[in-house]
């Protein structure tokens, strides 16, 4: 037995660790990470409600990728704003006592013994603004007009859009055609709701198609009704009628690995969309500017 062991002092600092022994405990938590990933995956495509609910979040957080949003989802699925520590102090924000961190993975980049730039990630801790004393950011308006939306949608649609009196479904609003790389809208339909939901919708077949190397309607029907989904959330048009009701067997079969490649394709898409409207809406916030100015 050796004779030179200490017991720590009541209240002293933790023995600090060696470089191996930091190492080891940084693989464990981005281990844990990731296994929270795969098991938020598992659990949303199991789950028709859940799945809603990461779809809420993501729509709410686009900047962040589909793995994060699951991360998030897992942790805190309400957040609207995300900063670490120290961002959140550069804002004279505090965070509030006794709050959790939400553990995110960050992308970092490092130079290869081949000098290749790669690519990896570490643990991020950070917190939303609702765990802080900083002002919320308003929430998206409930009954914001369909019709503008509806046009703005249009306008940055990255496709023809074109008019018409029939499409091949009579019950839709609005219809991408691939072949044609057009999107097809209905004249006089008087539901404007119905209508800004499937444009979102078939935008989103527009964006799935310019985004993938091969596409299918059918096999991307469901990534479709998710992205017109997310997008009418996030601008404050009614959701009920997307049928996420029913996951497929196909998308709930995958290991988490896939699930969470078919999650990214609908989070970029989404993305974009939501990108291009954003431009748009500010190009005429400046025209309006401009013409009042007058």
């Amino acid at each position: 037995m050796t004779n030179d062991f200490k017991p720590a002092k009541a209240g002293g600092q933790a023995p600090r660790l060696s470089k191996e022994e930091y190492a080891q405990k940084k693989r464990a938590e981005k281990d844990a990470v990731y296994q929270m990933a795969d098991e938020s995956a598992r659990e949303i495509v199991s789950d028709p409600e859940k799945f809603k609910l990461f779809l809420d979040t993501q729509s709410r957080i686009d900047r962040y990728s589909a793995v994060n949003a699951l991360l998030i989802y897992k942790q805190y699925p309400q957040a609207v704003q995300l900063k670490d520590f120290d961002d959140w102090s550069k804002d004279n924000v505090k965070i509030l006592k006794g709050t959790k961190s939400i553990s995110i993975l960050e992308p970092v980049e490092y130079v290869k013994r081949d000098g290749t730039t790669g690519i990896s990630y570490n643990v991020k801790k950070v917190f939303d603004i609702s765990q802080t004393n900083g002002k919320r950011p308003p929430a998206p308006t409930v009954d914001r007009d369909p019709k503008q939306l509806i046009t703005t949608l249009l306008d940055s649609s990255p496709v023809n859009v074109e008019a018409t009196n029939e499409l091949p479904y009579p019950n839709m609003a609005a219809f991408y055609n691939n072949e044609e790389q057009t999107l097809y809208v209905k004249r006089d339909v008087g539901d404007s709701v119905a209508v800004a939901q499937c444009v979102a919708q078939e935008l989103g077949h527009a964006q799935l198609s310019i985004n993938s190397d091969t596409y299918s309607r059918s096999d991307m029907g469901f990534q479709a009704v998710c992205i017109g989904y997310m997008l009418c959330k996030k601008y404050g048009i009614d959701t009920q009628n997307f049928a996420i009701n029913r996951i497929p067997e196909k998308l709930a079969a995958k290991e988490p690995k896939d699930i969470r490649f078919e999650l990214s394709k609908m989070r970029n898409a989404m993305a974009d969309i939501h990108s291009r409207v954003s431009d748009e809406l500010y190009r005429k916030k400046q025209a309006r500017s401009k013409e009042q100015e007058r």
